[in-house]
């Protein structure tokens, strides 16, 4: 079950990445398309874009999986803000510098064309493609963390419902684990008990009401003074008897009247 909610939770969170890098691609190409034909050069938009969109996302990458938790996530905003400034640097001059050797000059402002005029432009715009690729990136990793955390907290509320469930007996020199829906009656003798199940016979040492204690989990009714029978699974009474199954349950005349008000409560 476990196995099952993290494949899901894993395939959830690819999608989400996927997700998001389809965005910020979305949004760059967009941008780029947009200033290669006001500056009207169409020839060389695949080699601007593809260069580009690798230059971007190795900056982004390295902003959110290394400057991020190294740094701002542990309060160093100064080494933070160092680190992303430098970075940032290094990514334009190498963007200015593609665009000198496919054009001649750089696509950025309009008026500021030479690679150190068009810096401060393409400086600040690849500031806000970190500010919007973070706010994007932590939003989504928020939001499938707190999925995790419920689908945990729901798998942890099942495994605790079915350990509630289930108990273990001595028999003899052995412990046995039953699962407690899966019991049907159980038959008292002299110092020991049969626990009967679905599937077997457990015997553990004690009277009935000791055995009726064991099993206190499960809705026991007395219907004689050497049977509990699982409440249930009565489903048929034939004169003086409950039928499971195989089995033919005798009911006490002293026991009988409390069974049926448990059966049919007024």
């Amino acid at each position: 079950m476990s196995a099952k909610l993290g494949s899901k939770v894993l395939s959830r969170t690819n999608l989400l990445h996927l997700l998001f890098w389809s965005v910020i691609t979305l949004i760059f190409i967009y941008d780029r398309r947009y200033l290669i034909m006001k500056f009207r050069l169409p020839e060389h938009f695949i080699a601007c874009v593809v260069v580009r969109m690798g230059l971007l996302i190795s900056l982004v990458y390295f902003h959110l999986n290394v400057l991020v938790p190294r740094f701002f996530q542990i309060r160093r905003y100064l080494k933070y803000t160092l680190f992303l400034l430098l970075s940032t640097c290094i990514y334009v001059s190498l963007q200015n510098a593609y665009d000198i050797y496919l054009y001649g000059f750089v696509i950025g402002d309009v008026r500021s064309r030479d690679f150190w005029s068009a810096f401060p432009y393409n400086f600040f715009t690849t500031l806000w493609y970190l500010a919007l690729s973070a706010g994007l990136k932590l939003s989504l990793d928020r939001y499938g963390d707190k999925r995790k955390t419920n689908q945990d907290l729901e798998l942890s509320d099942t495994v605790s419902d079915v350990a509630d469930r289930q108990v273990l007996l001595k028999s003899g020199t052995k412990q046995v684990r039953i699962d407690l829906d899966s019991v049907t009656h159980v038959k008292g003798l002299k110092d020991y008990s049969i626990v009967y199940t679905e599937d077997e016979q457990v015997i553990v040492k004690g009277s009935l009401k000791s055995a009726e204690q064991l099993l206190g989990m499960k809705k026991l009714v007395r219907v004689h003074k050497s049977y509990l029978v699982a409440l249930d699974r009565i489903k048929t009474i034939e004169g003086n008897h409950i039928i499971l199954g195989q089995h033919f349950i005798p009911i006490g005349r002293s026991f009988k009247k409390d069974l049926f008000q448990q059966l049919v409560p007024s």
